[in-house]
């Protein structure tokens, strides 16, 4: 009886675990990816025609994170996660003046947005749409 709970149990962990990754998966009409984060790494690149502004954000592969806003030349470093919809920035440096002046943030700023992938060159975060730089 004892095996059978133990068998019962470690079936139900995997059948769980399954899920839980395939939950995990961002699935589009154009391409596939295993995580909202291996979705996000590259650099991405938001504009906006009046006010003019121009954004870029980049995402490693070790999680790092950057941030330019070229409108008002400021840069944030720090690191990045993604699931579920979610993005949760931290950021650990800031610039600006072309990096005349800088700060490293202690405490860090910690910022989380919504991510809806459209395809696989382009996600919204909220009224946001952002492409992807080749």
């Amino acid at each position: 009886m004892r095996r059978i709970f133990i068998w019962l149990a470690v079936c139900v962990l995997a059948l769980t675990a399954a899920f839980a990754v395939e939950a995990q998966q961002v699935k589009l009409s154009d391409g596939s990816y295993p995580s909202m984060a291996a979705y996000l790494q590259g650099t991405w690149k938001w504009e906006r025609e009046e006010p003019r502004q121009t954004v870029i954000m980049r995402f490693g592969r070790d999680n790092s994170f950057f941030f330019h806003n070229f409108t008002i030349d400021r840069q944030h470093w720090g690191s990045y996660s993604a699931s579920d919809g979610k993005l949760a920035v931290v950021v650990t440096r800031t610039c600006d003046d072309k990096g005349s002046t800088c700060e490293n943030r202690n405490p860090p700023l910690n910022v989380e947005y919504p991510v809806a992938p459209n395809s696989a060159n382009v996600f919204m975060s909220q009224t946001e749409r952002w492409e992807r730089m080749k």
